[in-house]
C-alpha cells in the first residue's frame, strides 16, 4: 500500500499530489519500475493497481522471443512461489519509490507552462 497518506511525511503530501500531475514525476517512478522488471528478466514485474493506483503489485510474466513483454493479468501469486531475492528487490523498490517521491517533494518546484501544439490539416480550396 503506497497511498500518499500512508507513506509520505504529512508536511510533503500536498506537494506530492501536485507532483503527481506532472509527466516528469511519473517518468522517474516508471524508471525505477522498469529497472526492477529488467533486473528480473521480466519474469517478475511491478506495477500500480487499485482504484486510485495506490498499490504496488507484483506480477508474474516474461519476455517472448520477439522481445514483447507480457504479464499474466488477474493471477494471484502465492508469496511462497516468489523467490526470496525477488521479494527483497520488490520491497526495496517500494522503499525507493517513497524515498524518490519525498526527495522530489523537497527539492522540485511545480510550475504551469502554456504551450501551443502546431497541427497540420487538409482543407478544400
Amino acid at each position: 500500500n503506497l497511498k500518499i497518506y500512508n507513506v509520505v511525511d504529512d508536511n510533503l503530501q500536498d506537494k506530492v499530489y501536485e507532483l503527481m500531475e506532472t509527466d516528469e514525476f511519473w517518468d522517474e517512478i516508471n524508471y525505477l519500475v522498469t529497472e526492477f522488471d529488467r533486473s528480473n528478466g521480466y519474469e517478475w514485474q511491478a506495477g500500480f493497481n487499485g482504484r486510485s493506483g495506490g498499490y504496488l503489485v507484483l506480477y508474474k510474466g516474461g519476455q517472448r522471443v520477439d522481445g514483447t513483454i507480457f504479464a499474466y493479468p488477474g493471477r494471484n501469486i502465492d508469496e511462497k512461489e516468489v523467490p526470496v531475492e525477488v521479494l527483497r528487490k520488490f520491497r526495496k523498490l517500494a522503499i525507493d519509490i517513497v524515498k524518490l517521491t519525498e526527495e522530489m517533494a523537497r527539492k522540485c518546484k511545480v510550475s504551469e507552462v502554456e504551450y501551443n501544439v502546431p497541427q497540420t490539416k487538409k482543407i478544400v480550396i
